[in-house]
């Protein structure tokens, strides 16, 4: 399938990989190979509190350092520099200038302050952020008449009122009742 989307998709086509102790540990040099011989960008995420089964513990986190530690040990990665663009996955490419390969740590090293991210759900529940414990509901509104104006003006209260930070790593922290399968990704 992948090597049909190249066909027909702007490359390189990302690819996200969530990274967990003891179950895809053994799989992030597979995974970086494969960025350096195909058309894709491998994107690391680590294991995050959004699990349906609520099993996730902090000792499960491959961290972001961790990944590139493993892949370093391998091919040397340098970080990719881009000006004025914001995205929640820093970017390294292998020194051989080879492949590419992107991390999100969201939890070892949080972004929150200059996260510009706002997700709309499958069932049209506005999240200001993944770990979110309030939604702004658009599909309501957008099925009752409201007008573009009105829509917009619930986009701006809800991003208006976005939380500071995800606060995984307090001790206050509260997982959101959603499943990142539930939320869309």
């Amino acid at each position: 399938g992948l090597e049909e989307a190249t066909k027909y998709f702007q490359l390189p086509i990302k690819i996200n990989a969530v990274a967990m102790k003891g179950y895809t540990d053994d799989d992030i040099l597979d995974f970086a190979l494969l960025a350096r011989t195909k058309p894709y960008q491998i994107r690391f995420i680590e294991f995050m509190p959004l699990d349906a089964d609520r099993t996730w513990t902090r000792d499960q986190v491959l961290t972001g350092k961790e990944i590139i530690d493993r892949i370093n040990a391998v091919w040397q990665l340098e970080a990719v520099t881009r000006p004025g663009q914001r995205e929640p996955a820093d970017l390294f490419r292998f020194k051989d200038g080879t492949g590419e390969i992107g991390l999100i740590a969201s939890v070892s090293e949080p972004f929150c302050d200059s996260c510009n991210r706002v997700r709309l759900t499958a069932d049209g529940k506005l999240r200001t952020c993944l770990f979110s414990l309030n939604e702004t509901d658009i599909k309501t509104p957008l099925r009752t008449g409201a007008t573009d104006r009105e829509i917009a003006d619930l986009f701006i209260e809800a991003v208006r009122n976005k939380e500071l930070g995800h606060h995984i790593n307090d001790p206050t922290f509260i997982q959101p009742e959603r499943s990142m399968s539930a939320i869309g990704g």
